[in-house]
């Protein structure tokens, strides 16, 4: 981890993580992401590296989604009878328009089985998205849910808070203005943990093989992602964007390794909608049973790869996600 300083006194009290068992960790987020499996090893590296930053309240969570990730990153569980695909719509749209299968409303009576509640909770969160938000009510663990665009001043008033928390900057066309915006309403001396992106994330995957694998091999493995991603940067030009907002770089972490990337690229992102059209079929001793098993499977599999450092790969290349810890200057 590189440094270029330490967060004050201040930024580093109350709300700091416990050390997890990174194999119950795994097991956790493969839980609630199990049809996607590649998608929780990557919240296991985000949860792990935001773990070395403590968060001091009022706290505000920017684009929380339906705010699982950042409640088992608290500390909080789920019954093994809830995950994310259990309210999930748009499956035949998934593969021929590039739909969003967990921007679907939750359904009637749509109540997570929390097993454990989290260590702490949040002050705040937003998101453009009405379902997700819809979604994040319903574990009561933000104090305030607030819809929002990214692209547009944040409605908050300055130095409203001590704390910021945001994974999902690549989403924002605006994001100079964004950045700005961040850093008027934290506290001088505050923290904000911002996990970006980079630019090489678009070269670590099959595009190369262009030639080999075809045009539509590539576009159902890629499903529109990229260019949903405006603000996709080099480590260089992310750094130049926070200075010029205002911002002091405290810590700069590498997140996601190009071995992380390359097996995030693939995954079972092709074919999630058909599992979950699949498994929505089955008897509920049946789906717990397979996903008993698919949990424990995957477990193994995947345990090597969680780790920050993991990388196959001889030559040091510029990782695929960055977790910046930032302060107003």
């Amino acid at each position: 981890m590189s440094s270029a300083g330490s967060l004050s006194s201040a930024s580093c009290s109350a709300v700091a993580c416990s050390e997890p068992n990174c194999d119950e960790l795994l097991q956790r987020y493969l839980n609630i992401y199990w049809l996607r499996p590649e998608n929780a090893f990557w919240t296991v590296l985000r949860s792990l590296a935001w773990r070395r930053v403590a968060m001091t309240p009022p706290m505000v969570d920017l684009s929380c989604g339906d705010g699982v990730f950042s409640f088992v990153h608290a500390g909080g569980a789920f019954g093994l009878s809830f995950d994310l695909f259990q309210a999930v719509g748009n499956l035949e749209q998934v593969t021929r328009d590039n739909a969003d299968m967990f921007d679907h409303a939750a359904a009637a009576g749509y109540q997570p089985k929390v097993t454990r509640r989290p260590e702490w909770t949040i002050d705040v969160g937003t998101d453009l998205k009405a379902s997700a938000l819809s979604k994040a009510s319903a574990l009561n663990f933000y104090g305030r849910l607030v819809r929002h665009d990214n692209n547009e001043p944040l409605p908050f008033s300055d130095d409203e808070f001590q704390s910021v928390y945001c994974n999902s900057a690549k989403w924002v066309r605006n994001i100079e203005p964004f950045l700005s915006e961040v850093a008027r309403i934290v506290r001088p001396g505050g923290a904000i943990v911002f996990h970006v992106k980079l630019d090489t994330i678009a070269r670590y995957t099959l595009s190369p093989f262009r030639r080999q694998l075809g045009e539509r091999v590539l576009e159902l493995l890629d499903r529109g992602r990229l260019a949903t991603w405006p603000s996709l940067a080099s480590r260089a030009e992310w750094e130049r964007r926070f200075q010029a907002a205002g911002l002091e770089i405290v810590e700069a972490t590498p997140l996601a390794t190009r071995t992380h990337a390359h097996i995030w690229d693939i995954g079972l992102r092709p074919i999630a909608p058909l599992l979950a059209r699949m498994v929505g079929e089955l008897t509920p001793e049946t789906r717990l049973a397979i996903k008993r098993d698919w949990i424990a499977l995957f477990s193994e599999l995947l345990k090597p790869v969680c780790r920050l450092d993991f990388d196959l790969f001889a030559d040091q290349r510029e990782p695929a996600e960055m977790q910046y810890v930032l302060r107003p200057r």
